[in-house]
């Protein structure tokens, strides 16, 4: 038997503006509004399940994304309203069949080719600014109706398609519009918005924000790490209660750097590292350069794992990010956490919005364990071992 479920503020608009006949509807929403939940649930409940043969396509900029976000919410629905008997799931294809015979599948931009000629019934494009404007334009030409979301981190080419779209609505939301928000990360969005004033502008204000005082800009995303590295070693930071632990695989190649993101936790003690180090299959010749936490490292070291304690002198920091910027960095699609971290990683800026030589304390875990990595490099193999030995 069929269940009830709650939705939003999101799902209210977005069935409001359809069933008035809007063909396109974008979302501008801040962090924590439930853009992706409310538009999966939309699509599962007021058009899958109530319309015969219909085809919806969500597009996303990657797999993983895909995995992590739109799809997974799509199972969680179907479970928590008791359906996942009747819709039928290819995790091949990525596509959802339901008893109407209309289906939901999934593209990642990157993967988009056999979507741009189809035509479908609707399109919902998942955080549209990490899109190409020419993949989106072509899949939206071929879609009777289309929605889009984003958070208005920086301005991007919407206005250009609404220009030649025509019509449309624009829905604003923020982190107060969703009553289903767990109380210690709208606790969280409070705090950020209180210290970072572009935090607040793009997230709370919901208004587009400066890329002013972004550190890196010199990366881009690959399918996998080639297989005949220079040299590789893996970067850690440590985390534990609210800070996660996270390990990146660092590897050189033609000049340029590889990152793989392997874990990225919160709540991980020593042990819990080492049982992660062996599943990874990590030997005592893997050379892994970590924050310098003495007792951590004494405990993975005693375990087994080459682990060393990374050189942080004053200013290293700054060093690090410049060793760093030296190098294209080629990032993993997997690498879901370092990739959030470099499109939000900033250095302070002064009163009148210029940048200050000092990086802002926030998106930096799996950075930092990248930046421990290539200063190892860069100091050299000798000074690594002595410095914060263990």
């Amino acid at each position: 038997m069929a269940k009830t479920i709650r939705y939003g503020y999101i799902f209210e608009q977005t069935e409001k503006a359809f069933s008035q006949g809007k063909k396109l509807i974008i979302h501008k929403g801040g962090t924590g509004s439930g853009k992706t939940y409310d538009l999966m649930l939309f699509l599962v409940v007021f058009v899958a399940m109530r319309q015969k043969g219909k085809v919806i396509t969500v597009v996303s900029e990657s797999k993983p994304h895909l995995d992590i976000g739109a799809i997974r919410i799509a199972q969680k629905i179907l479970m928590d309203l008791g359906l996942s008997d009747q819709v039928v799931f290819n995790s091949t294809r990525a596509i959802f069949t339901f008893p109407t015979q209309s289906v939901i599948e999934f593209f990642s931009a990157d993967r988009i080719e056999k979507a741009l000629g189809a035509r479908r019934y609707m399109l919902y494009g998942n955080e549209i600014n990490t899109l190409k404007f020419d993949v989106w334009d072509e899949l939206a030409r071929r879609s009777e109706f289309v929605i889009g979301d984003f958070n208005p981190t920086a301005e991007f080419w919407l206005e250009k398609f609404l220009a030649y779209y025509g019509e449309h609505v624009i829905i604003k939301s923020n982190y107060l519009n969703n009553p289903f928000l767990p109380e210690e990360e709208r606790k969280r969005i409070e705090l950020r918005a209180n210290l970072d004033a572009n935090f607040k502008r793009t997230h709370v204000d919901v208004e587009y924000g400066s890329l002013e005082g972004l550190i890196f800009d010199n990366w881009k995303q690959v399918d996998e790490m080639p297989k005949d590295l220079d040299w590789e070693l893996r970067g850690m930071d440590f985390g534990f209660t609210n800070d996660p632990t996270a390990l990146v695989r660092v590897g050189f190649k033609d000049g340029e750097l590889w990152l793989d993101e392997e874990e990225y936790s919160t709540g991980l003690l020593a042990s819990d590292i080492a049982r992660l180090l062996g599943k990874l299959g990590l030997t005592s010749q893997d050379e892994v350069i970590a924050d310098n936490k003495p007792e951590t490292i004494f405990e993975l070291r005693r375990a087994g794992y080459n682990v060393k304690a990374a050189y942080k002198p004053a200013g290293s920091i700054v060093a690090g990010i410049d060793s760093m910027k030296r190098y294209r960095l080629n990032v993993t699609k997997r690498s879901l956490n370092l990739i959030r971290e470099l499109r939000n990683y900033m250095w302070k800026l002064d009163s009148s919005g210029k940048a200050l030589n000092e990086p802002i304390d926030k998106f930096n875990h799996a950075i930092d364990a990248v930046r421990y990595a290539v200063m190892a490099k860069t100091l050299g193999r000798k000074r690594m071992v002595r410095v914060g030995r263990v």
